[in-house]
C-alpha cells in the first residue's frame, strides 16, 4: 500500500519578513508590560535594555520592509498633522 505524501504549506519572502515584524512588535509589547510590572530597579534596567535591542531590530525589519515595498505608507495630510501637534502642544 502507497502512503501518499504531504506537503507542507511554505511561507515565501513576504510573508516571512511580515511574520518576523510582528513577531517584534509582540515581543516588545510583551517587554514593556514586563518592565511596568517591574519593582526592582535592577530587573527594570535589564528588561529596558532588551526592550530597546528589540525595538532596535523591529525599526530595522520595518526599514527593510519599507525600502523593498512590503510595508506601505501612508502620510497623513499636511493640515491634520499641523491640527494634531497644535492640539497636543497646548496640553
Amino acid at each position: 500500500m502507497r502512503t501518499q505524501t504531504q506537503t507542507k504549506p511554505q511561507l515565501n519572502d513576504i510573508q516571512i519578513i511580515q511574520d518576523v515584524l510582528s513577531s517584534e512588535k509582540s515581543l516588545a509589547k510583551m517587554y514593556m508590560n514586563a518592565i511596568l510590572e517591574s519593582s526592582c530597579p535592577k530587573m527594570r534596567k535589564v528588561l529596558g535594555d532588551v526592550h530597546m535591542e528589540i525595538a532596535d531590530k523591529q525599526f530595522k525589519c520595518f526599514e527593510y520592509m519599507s525600502q523593498n515595498n512590503l510595508y506601505p505608507i501612508e502620510y497623513a495630510d499636511s493640515q491634520k498633522l499641523t491640527d494634531a501637534i497644535n492640539k497636543y502642544a497646548e496640553l
